[in-house]
């Protein structure tokens, strides 16, 4: 019994801090890349009447950025769900070695009532 108790709080998944805060900068960054959108298309309106080409390369500078950071973004969220997948497996996995542990357990505690069952049976041989 104490040996279970042991197991189960060595195998008790852990919580995971980076879970929460992870999606919640996902959800940030997607509020800030839209608010940049929204930046760049005054931007865009304010300097296409403009003849300034260094305004213009700047905001082309700024366009390129924000392809950059839709590319990291994407990536992010492409870890984000494989890191989920893989703390899913290894929670399978526990819930999984459980079962096993438990199985074992009922065949232990089985084959000990046969025994005495075996025991207590009048031989007649």
């Amino acid at each position: 019994m104490l040996l279970r108790r042991i197991l189960r709080l060595l195998l008790e998944p852990a919580k995971d801090p980076l879970h929460d805060s992870l999606a919640a900068a996902l959800e940030r960054v997607s509020a800030l890349h839209t608010r940049l959108d929204q930046e760049l298309a005054g931007l865009r309106a304010r300097t296409a009447s403009l003849q300034d080409p260094t305004l213009r390369d700047q905001v082309e500078g700024l366009e390129a950025e924000q392809g950059r950071l839709r590319e990291i973004e994407q990536r992010l969220a492409g870890e984000l769900n494989s890191y989920r997948a893989r703390t899913d497996l290894v929670s399978a996995r526990q819930t999984a070695f459980q079962a096993q542990l438990r199985l074992a357990e009922l065949m232990t505690a089985l084959d000990a009532a046969q025994a005495r069952a075996s025991a207590l049976a009048p031989q007649d041989w």
